[in-house]
């Protein structure tokens, strides 16, 4: 009777008696996961146990002995292995229906845009102010939605943002924040040696925040249209208090001097990747050999002493490095500069240079622009989901 039962249900049976609940979507539903911390194992789980069928994992970081009290994915073993590679077989484990892929890596570099325009929605489970900016960014110029999640001690908070005129989170940015921010880099746009804050948080307020982040995909990709969508509406923040018990809604105002709120909407997409292509072949294939392209950030070139004179090549997103860069061993000195381009032309000894090696992620989108006329033009690379080649 038992082997019967197996045979008449399957994984989601229960799903299908919700009234409204369509499987078959989820399992088509593409969600990436920033941040495979104490939130995003929660988040993460989930998602696999409800059967989301296709999830990347985004995490730069390894596991410590301190992830084990709030990250249910890992293990004593696991110390020291990256933390988006051990939550993405965890999370196989956990279902093996679900398509799962793993980027051990910063979002703000080594991620595309054209990733995030794949994506039917980005759950945000961050503990870095700048890495929430930069998801933030991406994901309105993508016109991607996307759900911040943050907790304390005893408080979980969530947020839903769209692409459309509402509030952004970098319009909800109060000045204590940007102060904060401001005091990670110097004068020269280089990180300070500042400490990163470590906040107190338990595992309580992890499933907390990662129910209402789940529950809120859930309500997305089920609503027939914004409109329609139960739960958050854009824009919009609920807060979670458990002690005392409390929980609070509140829409967000949109910050009319927000410079986040840059869509991109005619993009050229190309099956060339960043390791095929210069400068000079995406000018080309834009028609506007006297143009430029933009790199879309600040990209070091050279490392120049002021005192020695000594000059070195040297290429590396401004943002991905420290004061330490400064230093000149050469008259051991803190007295390096380095040298940036946000953009280049066909003139340009890098324009000859293929796009990886002056940093450019696969699937990248890059402006080309010429006369105040801006094309865009996303580059391919590897299947995210190898498996289906998707």
């Amino acid at each position: 009777m038992q082997e019967e039962f197996r045979h008449v249900e399957d994984r989601y049976a229960r799903h299908r008696l919700i009234e409204g609940w369509d499987q078959e979507r989820l399992a088509a539903a593409k969600v990436m996961v920033a941040g495979a911390g104490a939130i995003g194992n929660e988040v993460i789980k989930l998602l696999a146990m409800m059967g989301f069928g296709h999830i990347l994992i985004v995490d730069f970081d390894q596991i410590e002995i301190t992830n084990l009290t709030r990250s249910a994915l890992f293990r004593d073993k696991d110390f020291g292995r990256p933390k988006a590679i051990v939550a993405a077989e965890r999370a196989r484990e956990i279902n093996p229906d679900v398509a799962v892929a793993a980027l051990q890596g910063d979002l703000r570099f080594d991620l595309g845009l054209g990733v995030y325009r794949s994506m039917d929605l980005v759950i945000g489970c961050l503990d870095s102010l700048d890495a929430r900016l930069a998801l933030n960014r991406a994901c309105l110029r993508a016109g991607t939605p996307w759900l911040n999640g943050g907790i304390e001690v005893t408080v979980a908070e969530v947020a839903l943002f769209g692409a459309g005129e509402g509030a952004c989170f970098e319009c909800g940015m109060s000045p204590e924040m940007w102060e904060r921010r401001a005091r990670r880099f110097s004068c020269t746009g280089l990180q300070t040696s500042l400490p990163d804050a470590k906040m107190p948080t338990t595992a309580v307020m992890a499933s907390v925040a990662a129910a209402y982040l789940v529950q809120e995909a859930l309500s997305l990709l089920h609503a027939g249209s914004p409109a329609e969508k139960e739960g958050l509406r854009f824009s919009e923040k609920i807060t979670i208090s458990v002690q005392p018990y409390d929980t609070g809604t509140y829409a967000l105002p949109r910050n009319p001097e927000c410079l986040a709120h840059e869509p991109i909407n005619a993009i050229h997409v190309r099956t060339e990747t960043p390791s095929e292509v210069t400068v000079l072949d995406l000018l080309s294939l834009a028609g506007r050999p006297n143009g430029i392209v933009e790199l879309g950030f600040d990209l070091i070139t050279e490392l120049a002493c002021v005192h020695c004179g000594h000059r070195e090549p040297f290429i590396r997103p401004l943002d991905a490095c420290d004061e330490n860069l400064l230093y000149c061993e050469k008259c051991l000195r803190d007295s390096r500069h380095p040298e940036t381009v946000s953009w280049l032309d066909s003139d340009h000894p890098l324009s000859r240079v293929p796009l990886a090696e002056l940093c450019i992620p696969e699937h990248a989108v890059l402006g080309i622009k010429k006369d105040g006329a801006r094309t865009h033009f996303q580059l391919s690379g590897r299947p995210i989901w190898p498996q289906e080649g998707v």
